[in-house]
């Protein structure tokens, strides 16, 4: 589906399940979930299991992506945190994941060493230096009120689409993550056919996309005819270049992210 060599984007199905080595290349773990945040698009985080054996007994870690690096032929990824800050980190089970939002985030981020993405970009768009983390974080805080701010990517995939009119158009196959700088590149959504069978795929950029959140569906944000209109592609021939997702992102009107 994505290959290797050097590519601009992989799934979260290719990025789950890889090893996680740290700077001597000691095996930690293995990257077990991407939470995506709903408001920017980006992966909020990576749970990366450490410790135990063979799964059992293994803690969870919510690690910024920013400290991962691809290493492109071993299906693995260089986490860029000394062993020590790990192992004393405060980790979670399985069955116990914390209630999420971008306070407690923050911290995570911040013993890491790592300035959050939402801080970065609004100190970068507005100057916002002389402002608490509390006063950054209140006006997103207040626009998810009643909304989760980050969604695994497995319990997005399989959500329905459906456009403007309420009508069904079809379902999210997977999402496409930038390796740059951890964002959504695209959803994957499946339309036609009859149980799977002979659907198109098509290349859905993240802003078109707005949750329904107690009907486990995403509004399309698309004109129909535009939509009838698109070129689609079939499974064994993904767009996997920044300049062939440039192109879609124009075709549906909205800016590319990067």
């Amino acid at each position: 589906m994505a290959n290797r060599n050097n590519p601009d984007f992989l799934s979260t199905d290719t990025i789950k399940g890889d090893k996680v080595v740290n700077r001597a290349g000691e095996d930690l773990g293995k990257i077990e979930e991407l939470m995506i945040d709903l408001q920017d698009g980006r992966v909020a985080y990576a749970v990366l299991s450490f410790g135990g054996l063979l799964g059992m007994g293994d803690k969870l870690f919510a690690i910024p992506w920013k400290a991962f690096s691809l290493r492109l032929h071993e299906h693995a990824f260089l986490l860029d945190i000394p062993k020590e800050t790990l192992e004393k980190a405060e980790g979670f089970d399985k069955d116990n994941w914390p209630t999420t939002n971008r306070e407690w985030l923050f911290t995570v981020y911040s013993y890491y060493g790592y300035q959050s993405y939402w801080q970065t970009a609004a100190v970068g768009q507005t100057g916002m230096m002389g402002e608490t983390e509390s006063e950054r974080t209140a006006p997103m805080r207040s626009m998810a009120k009643d909304n989760p701010e980050f969604l695994s990517a497995h319990t997005i995939k399989g959500d329905k689409v459906v456009n403007r009119a309420g009508d069904h158009v079809g379902k999210i196959d997977e999402l496409m993550i930038d390796l740059q700088n951890g964002k959504v590149a695209y959803a994957v959504m499946s339309h036609g056919g009859i149980l799977g069978i002979g659907s198109r795929l098509f290349a859905i950029p993240w802003q078109a996309l707005t949750l329904k959140v107690h009907e486990h569906a995403f509004v399309l944000d698309v004109p129909e005819e535009t939509f009838h209109k698109a070129e689609g592609f079939d499974k064994n021939n993904w767009p996997l270049t920044r300049e062939e997702l440039s192109s879609v992102y124009s075709y549906y009107g909205y800016p590319f992210y990067w």
